[in-house]
């Protein structure tokens, strides 16, 4: 469940740097500034005290770092059986990809790790319930700094939530942003601010770049053809999807993939 960065380093060095999706859920915390994460293809400098959450549907790589250090605990949903916790805290992480904490926060944080990591290497019969307890308390101090930093309206909030959930079950069929404003009965123009105040996007813009990330995703971690994601979207045609993907990319879906493989 918990381990050193530089054991996994050594253990899967070639896997870290291939842009990858993994089958559970992970946090990554940095010990010193050093090297580049890749978060669904956005760039981040390494800094000490950063914390990264990955979600089991997230594509992430890294780039030089054979120095950097840190700790990695990685937990399946299965695992620990707190789904709303779960939902909570990796739903802002996706807005907020990493946290930077403060010497204080640090010190705090490394201390809780250091207990897990305690129970982790023991033998106890509790192990696992001691564990899912820590790792509650963990998500729960990651999920109150979350809230600290969130100035908007919470009503606006749910309503991107809201919006987030039912793209992720119908874009496939809807595309356009008079559906998911009829299904929240509010107007387009209304579903338009909130995600501009949530975001600073429109919510066409977020609709399309949904798509093009969840593209971008399957051309790097799978093996379909392209027209096979073109269907698996929603497209009618493949053409049309290359004619989105280039719109939105500047570059086909073909290179796109020879350059990320």
């Amino acid at each position: 469940m918990e381990f050193e960065l530089t054991s996994i380093y050594q253990k899967s060095k070639k896997k870290l740097y291939i842009p990858h999706r993994q089958d559970f859920y992970g946090l990554f915390y940095f010990t010193n500034s050093y090297g580049k994460h890749f978060v669904d293809f956005k760039e981040f400098e390494i800094n000490k005290g950063d914390i990264f959450l990955i979600s089991n549907e997230q594509v992430h790589y890294f780039e030089d770092i054979s120095n950097t250090k840190g700790k990695i605990i990685l937990f399946t949903a299965s695992f620990f059986d707190n789904d709303t916790l779960i939902d909570n805290v990796f739903e802002k992480a996706e807005q907020q990809l990493f946290l930077s904490l403060n010497n204080k926060q640090r010190k705090y944080l490394e201390n809780l790790l250091q207990q897990i990591e305690t129970v982790y290497s023991s033998d106890r019969i509790m192990k696992n319930e001691i564990l899912k307890n820590y790792l509650s308390i963990l998500l729960f101090e990651i999920y109150q700094h979350h809230q600290e930093k969130q100035i908007i309206n919470s009503t606006d909030y749910l309503r991107f939530v809201a919006f987030k959930k039912d793209l992720k079950e119908n874009f496939r069929e809807h595309k356009k942003v008079n559906f998911y404003a009829v299904e929240q009965n509010i107007s387009s123009k209304t579903l338009n601010l909130v995600i501009r105040e949530i975001v600073d996007k429109s919510a066409k813009q977020f609709i399309n770049e949904y798509v093009i990330l969840l593209a971008k995703r399957l051309l790097v971690n799978s093996n379909l053809t392209s027209s096979e994601i073109a269907y698996d979207l929603g497209f009618d045609e493949p053409t049309n999807f290359t004619k989105f993907f280039k719109k939105n990319e500047k570059k086909s879906p073909s290179l796109f993939r020879k350059e990320h493989k």
